[in-house]
């Protein structure tokens, strides 16, 4: 504790200058120095801890705290520095910003627009300020481009725009540029604005006089002027023409209203006149319109103001026009009315006259027609004509029922003359029962006949007494001649006991007998009572065989009768337990073709029963139909329908959906309820031809597929057998070949489908044909490759034996000589390759001949590439996986290493390159070493490795 004063830190030291230097070695953030900053008694002290804070609040609460002047300026200045971003350590970008907009001193905001770093900040000051002039002021004399064109760009005043381009006129030319644009803008605003209240102010003003009037055709005007200068106008602007527009629709709308109200108005009073024109007599509904025209039609027109314009105008005109019409023809009518009045009573009495019983007289015909011509024709020509068309229709009629009642008389009295001609002759001949009935006859004729005279009723009557006395003697023979055929009909009776035929036939000619029997009794009297008593005997005891028969069939009859009614029963209960909203249609049909079919196989019934129960039945059905009948409308439409949807499907682009929806119409056609058999025929035929007519598309499609298919799968065997080909080639033709590989399979991915069951086995030959290509490819490039090596290999050696000439001295010119010989005659090799080998060829023959001197680096480097070969035929040993001899383990371990610290740092793909075959062999031939019979071990080793690597790759 006593030493604890010598151990205090530096910054509590009461030395000033002590605790400035301390200062030095705190953080900026240490709250040590915030303290010191704060507290220390000593001024300088302070600024000095100031001058090293960064944090901006506690610099901000200084600056405007502390007690001395100049610590708050310096506080103040590190405050904006920091802010400012010209400091190192300031705070970040985004915590200064939002510093920026919780401070908006005006001298902190003219500092950061003068001397902030970055432009983000500088902006963010410049968004602190609002007058329009100071923003001029800055656009004209600030540092900084970005803010000059910010400030103007929030320029809007002309005049300050105009101050700020003539200022930086030759000093920043894009203001300049961007200030004018502004300056144009605003004019073309001006200008704009300016139309735009010229369109508002005409559309305000604009009335609307009519259709044909001069200011229907502005109208459209102003809204093409608007609709191409709406995007510039306010919202004051457009609410101002939105409401002067709505103003003049609704003027035009009222005046289309007030023009569709007179019109209607004017077309009921023309249909009234040509209803007036039509119909010569009027009906209750034409007085009643007449009555509408005369009172409510002026006073609605009246409700519809003054004409205002030229088509309102003449709309009154036309509407005048017609009102006076009707009422000239009003009155013409009325007066036409009380002369067909007039008129018709003649044709009445006319009518009277034709229907009365009594006979029609000339003078009756005379006096109707002085009465017709004495009355006035009424002045409509229709109605004019009509009435005179009737009346000489009844007149006609009138003369040609006296002109028939004189040919009456003539014919009646002539048919008289030739019925008592005909009684005269019958009673000559004998013929009683024709004689009476003529005489019958001829009495009547003279009871209705009214139109003989007294002298031929007369001559008429004396001819028939005559006849009468004929008659009666006659009679009394023809008493004796009937007891006569009495007894006849009883012995023909009698023959008919036991008599072996069919009962009905029996039957009938008892029935025959017995008629005869009573139109004797009918002509000449009842029989005596024996006589009778006789006849029916014998007709009943005939007839007993028939009584039976007919009795089995009146059960047969009876049993027919139950079975109708146990028929209908069974009909009316399924009609009673039927819920006709939900039914089995299909069921309710068949039991009702079923059941009229059933009907008409059982036998008769009693004429006395069947009405009734036909009735009955017919009743039931009748029920049954009524529901059907509905279902059977419906059916038939919807099969109506499917046939028309099938028969739109025939000419329809897509067949595949075209067959599906026929098979589905095909699946839907059969009915609930079925129509006529004629009906039915007819549907089923045309619906059928649909169906047909589909499927025949379906038919050609496939046939039309099934060739393509077939030439596809010709183009494509053919294919297959020309890459079939390629596998034979050589390698100068393995270029082209690999184009025509490509071309083949392009067109083999283009050609369509094939045949399925030729379709795998294409493939799969396709697909062999590629691998037997691939294989040979490999197969050429594999044996390129090696004579590739063995060529520059040859040369190599040849290379190396020069190389061996270097240490050897003197140099043999001759065998020199037969060296570049052998050289030229060597095989060629590709380009790159050729003019690598032919550099160290080169290299050692200048070193042999021209250029002895540089003999000895030479030999230093290959001396040196002695050690890169014995490297190679490791790499190349590695690559074939045989073993390096054991001395050279060691190194082969110590290269592996290596190549595996490499993979693992990353060098895979160099790694990978260094172990490419083909290259190394490059390497190897393009390598030469020293000495020479080191590097003629090392060859044998890495053409033994070689060998092995090609017998792998065979493999």
């Amino acid at each position: 504790m006593i030493l604890s004063r010598f151990l205090k830190p530096k910054w509590q030291r009461n030395d000033p200058a002590t605790r400035k230097n301390a200062l030095q070695t705190l953080d900026s953030a240490a709250p040590t120095l915030l303290e010191m900053a704060r507290q220390d008694p000593d001024s300088s002290v302070r600024q000095a801890a100031l001058e090293r804070l960064t944090d901006l609040n506690t610099l901000q609460t200084i600056g405007k705290t502390d007690t001395e002047a100049a610590v708050r300026a310096t506080a103040q200045e590190r405050y904006r520095s920091l802010l400012a971003g010209k400091t190192a350590g300031s705070p970040s970008l985004a915590d200064r910003l939002e510093l920026l907009r919780a401070d908006l001193d005006s001298e902190l905001i003219d500092y950061l627009l003068q001397q902030a770093v970055e432009s983000e900040l500088r902006l963010a000051a410049l968004d602190c300020i609002e007058p329009e002039a100071t923003l001029a002021e800055i656009a004209a004399h600030n540092l900084h481009a970005d803010v000059r064109l910010a400030a103007a760009e929030r320029v809007n005043d002309p005049t300050l725009l105009e101050q700020i381009a003539r200022q930086a006129r030759n000093r920043d030319k894009r203001l300049y540029r961007r200030t004018r644009e502004r300056l144009d803008a605003l004019a073309a605003t001006q200008a704009s604005t300016a139309q735009l209240e010229r369109l508002c102010a005409e559309m305000e003003q604009l009335p609307w006089d009519g259709e044909s009037g001069p200011h229907a055709g502005r109208f459209p005007k102003l809204e093409h002027e608007w609709r191409e200068r709406e995007s510039a106008a306010s919202s004051e602007l457009r609410e101002r023409y939105t409401q002067a527009r709505a103003r003049f629709l609704a003027e035009r709308q009222a005046s289309a209203n007030r023009r569709a109200q007179r019109l209607e108005l004017i077309a009921s009073l023309e249909k009234l006149l040509e209803r007036l024109q039509q119909e010569p007599q009027p009906g209750e509904e034409l007085a009643a319109a007449l009555h509408q025209a005369a009172h409510d039609t002026p006073l609605a027109w009246s409700r519809l103001g003054l004409a205002q314009d030229a088509e309102s105008r003449r709309l009154d005109a036309r509407f005048q026009h017609l009102g006076h019409e009707i009422g000239e023809r009003e009155r013409t009518r009325q007066r036409d009315h009380g002369r067909a009045e007039r008129l018709q009573a003649v044709l009445r009495e006319a009518e009277a006259l034709l229907e009365q019983p009594s006979e029609v007289r000339d003078i009756d015909l005379k006096h109707l027609r002085q009465h017709w011509e004495g009355l006035e024709r009424p002045e409509s020509r229709p109605l004019a004509g009509e009435l005179q068309g009737r009346f000489d229709g009844l007149l006609d009629k009138l003369r040609a029922r006296l002109q028939r009642q004189i040919q009456q008389r003539d014919q009646e009295w002539q048919t008289l003359q030739d019925c008592v001609q005909a009684l005269e002759t019958a009673l000559e001949e004998g013929e009683l029962q024709q004689a009476t009935e003529l005489n019958d006859q001829a009495r009547e004729q003279i009871k209705h006949n009214i139109g003989l005279n007294r002298a031929q009723l007369t001559t008429i009557e004396e001819r028939l007494q005559h006849c009468a006395g004929r008659i009666g003697e006659l009679r009394g023979w023809r008493r004796w001649g009937a007891h006569q055929a009495r007894e006849q009909l009883c012995a023909t009776t009698e023959s008919l006991i036991g008599l072996e035929i069919d009962p009905p036939d029996l039957a009938q000619r008892i029935q025959k007998v017995r008629e005869a029997w009573k139109d004797l009794d009918h002509h000449e009297g009842a029989a005596p009572k024996a006589l009778w008593k006789r006849f029916n005997e014998a007709c009943e005891r005939a007839y007993a065989p028939c009584q039976a028969y007919f009795e089995e069939k009146n059960r047969e009859r009876r049993q027919n009768f139950e079975k109708k009614q146990a028929l209908c029963a069974q009909l009316a209960e399924f009609v009673a337990a039927t819920d006709w909203e939900q039914p089995d249609w299909r069921e309710a049909d068949r039991l009702h073709r079923r059941s009229r079919e059933q009907w008409y196989k059982l036998g008769p019934v009693n004429r006395s029963e069947r009405k009734a129960l036909d009735q009955h039945f017919q009743q039931i059905l009748q029920r049954m139909e009524t529901h059907l009948s509905a279902e059977r409308t419906r059916e038939f439409q919807r099969r109506q329908a499917l046939v028309q949807q099938v028969q739109a499907l025939i000419e329809s682009p897509e067949l595949r959906p075209a067959i599906e929806t026929a098979k589905r119409a095909q699946a839907e056609w059969h009915p609930t309820v079925q129509s006529s058999p004629r009906q039915e025929q007819a549907l089923w035929k045309e619906f059928r031809a649909a169906c047909d007519a589909v499927f025949a598309r379906r038919e050609l499609e496939q046939q039309a597929a099934a060739t393509e298919r077939q030439s596809n799968l010709s183009r494509r065997l053919a294919l297959c057998a020309e890459v079939e080909a390629l596998a034979d080639i050589d390698s100068s033709q393995l270029g082209e070949a690999r184009v025509r590989l490509e071309t083949a399979q392009q067109e083999w991915q283009s050609i369509g489908l094939v045949p399925k069951t030729d379709q795998r086995s294409l493939e799969q030959r396709f697909e062999t044909a590629l691998r037997q290509f691939a294989h040979h490819e490999r197969f050429l490039k594999r044996t390129s490759r090696r004579e590739t090596f063995h060529q520059l290999h040859s040369r190599s050696r040849l290379c190396a034996r020069l190389e061996k000439l270097l240490v050897l001295a003197p140099v043999d010119t001759d065998l020199l000589a037969q060296d570049r010989q052998t050289w030229e005659t060597l095989p060629p090799l590709p380009t790159a390759l050729l003019a690598l080998i032919q550099g160290r060829f080169d290299a050692a023959v200048a070193a042999l001949t021209e250029a002895p001197e540089q003999a000895p680096d030479l030999i230093a480097q290959l001396e040196q590439n002695l050690e890169r070969k014995r490297v190679c035929c490791i790499r190349m040993e590695i690559i074939a996986g045989i073993e390096s001899p054991p001395e050279f383990a060691q190194q082969r371990m110590e290269y592996q290493v290596a190549r595996l610290s490499a993979s693992l740092a990353g060098s895979a793909s160099k790694t990978e390159t260094l172990h490419d075959p083909r290259l190394l062999q490059e390497e190897w031939c393009l390598t030469g070493a020293l000495p020479a019979d080191v590097e003629a071990e090392l060859d044998t080793r890495f053409l033994r490795a070689l060998d092995a690597c090609w017998q792998r790759e065979d493999a």
